[in-house]
């Protein structure tokens, strides 16, 4: 177990680091943002100045056992306004929020079974968010925490400063919730109640919240459009949620909102390699709507209604392109509708097709509940093929092969109108209509019915 003392400035963008190594210590440390060199001030090793080297490493050849290491970060939050990526550095208000990335080095190629505990010296009142698991308390009364066993590169997020954290408990799991920024009180009790009626939505899917703890960061928007201008999920240490929001919208503007859920729909799955987007942001724009209708945030008919009207846009962008050739373009203009929504009609046909062919006793929800208990390995990348060949083998069916090999190296995309009409779900002057006596029909009420787990 490798030990890492972090010390806090009262600026909060100091941070004074001595790690400390169990027997071996490792022969480089390395950290997963691609500019963390440039926050570095110095590094010392035994009382020696020590250098990054060209492959972004920190060399540690000919340290004895046990030794440990000091270094410096001063941090560069970003000064614009808007949220353009992933992890970053930012000020939000009186508050710090850091990529992990930028200041964390750590083992290149740890031993197996070796972990990081870290803990946090920090000015009065600050408090710590980090992803990673709480291994009890340190001498200062501070959390202590292990990394665990993700690989290095995998992004995550810390926050530090005077914000206010919660505990949400949902149906399998707890949300730990940091609110940032000038979130007032109402705000955040309108935050609180819409993290958990969302919360309660996804655990719709198959009885339970997908991982057991989530860190969940809120902080208001600069600007934006809709409720929730910028969100993203981070796999680093564990999971994490970020939401960036407008708090002067109403709550039911959030609770039709669909960020959140798909946001947290995301953790049904392992990290999937970025070639699969398909797959990965296929499932969430599957599962928003689905979940938002099983939770009761919106009715059956607006349920089918979006969905329509995604497979729509999707099919109009990237046309010409297989969802294989898309997704190798997945960053060119349009491309991504056609990705993100032939991704998710695929998994509505999967969902249904599973429904049919085993009478009702499995779904994609209970496909993915098996994932979760036999086969989930949090801390690698998966491929899509590798999850396709794992989702076979749960339902013991050939089912999500078969709808992928039909449409991934397809031009056209796919297919939704049949799967529609064979639920029952057509569109008539604008209006969805259901249809009692179509061939798919029980398989769409069951797939869309409203479940109730806990008092809203």
């Amino acid at each position: 177990m490798h030990r890492y003392t972090v010390e806090v400035g009262a600026s909060l963008d100091v941070l004074d680091v001595k790690a400390c190594f169990d027997g071996k210590v490792p022969s480089a440390l390395v950290a997963e943002t691609d500019g963390a060199r440039s926050f570095l001030e110095e590094v010392r090793l035994a009382g020696k100045l020590l250098q990054v080297q060209r492959d972004e490493t920190i060399a540690l050849d000919g340290a004895l056992d046990n030794a440990c290491i000091d270094y410096r970060v001063k941090l560069r939050p970003a000064t614009g306004t808007i949220q353009t990526g992933g992890p970053e550095t930012r000020r939000i208000d009186r508050d710090l929020l850091t990529s992990v990335g930028n200041w964390l080095w750590r083992p290149q190629n740890p031993e197996d079974g070796t972990d990081i505990e870290v803990s946090f010296a920090v000015p009065a009142g600050v408090a710590v968010s980090v992803p990673w698991q709480r291994a009890g308390t340190g001498n200062a009364g501070q959390p202590v925490y292990r990394v665990g066993t993700t690989p290095y590169n995998w992004p995550a997020v810390a926050a530090l400063g005077r914000f206010t954290e919660i505990e949400i408990p949902v149906p399998g799991a707890l949300l730990q919730v940091a609110f940032l920024g000038n979130l007032t009180p109402p705000q955040q009790a309108l935050a609180e109640r819409w993290l958990m009626r969302a919360a309660q939505n996804v655990a719709a899917l198959y009885g339970r919240f997908p991982v057991a703890s989530v860190q969940v960061i809120v902080a208001p928007a600069r600007r934006g459009r809709g409720p929730v201008p910028w969100a993203y999920v981070s796999r680093g240490g564990g999971a994490g949620i970020h939401l960036f929001i407008d708090p002067t919208r109403t709550p039911e503007e959030f609770d039709r909102d669909w960020s959140l859920t798909h946001e947290m729909s995301h953790l049904f799955l392992p990290y999937v390699a970025a070639r699969d987007a398909w797959l990965f942001e296929g499932l969430p724009t599957y599962l928003q709507n689905v979940l938002m209708v099983r939770g009761g945030a919106i009715e059956p008919q607006e349920g089918w209604s979006r969905l329509i009207a995604g497979f729509q846009r999707g099919a109009g962008a990237g046309t010409g392109l297989s969802l294989a050739q898309a997704s190798e373009r997945v960053a060119v203009r349009g491309n991504y509708l056609r990705v993100y929504w032939a991704g998710a009609a695929m998994l509505l046909d999967a969902d249904l097709r599973l429904r049919e062919v085993t009478q009702g006793k499995q779904s994609l929800g209970s496909a993915l509940a098996g994932l979760n208990e036999c086969c989930l390995a949090p801390e690698r990348r998966w491929s899509a093929n590798e999850l396709i060949a794992t989702l076979d083998g749960v339902t013991g069916t050939t089912v999500f092969s078969e709808v992928m090999h039909e449409n991934f190296e397809n031009p056209e995309f796919p297919d939704f109108k049949k799967v529609l009409v064979r639920a029952g779900v057509t569109v008539k002057d604008g209006t969805v209509v259901l249809d009692a006596a179509a061939p798919g029909a029980r398989w769409r009420e069951d797939l869309m019915r409203p479940l109730a787990l806990l008092p809203r």
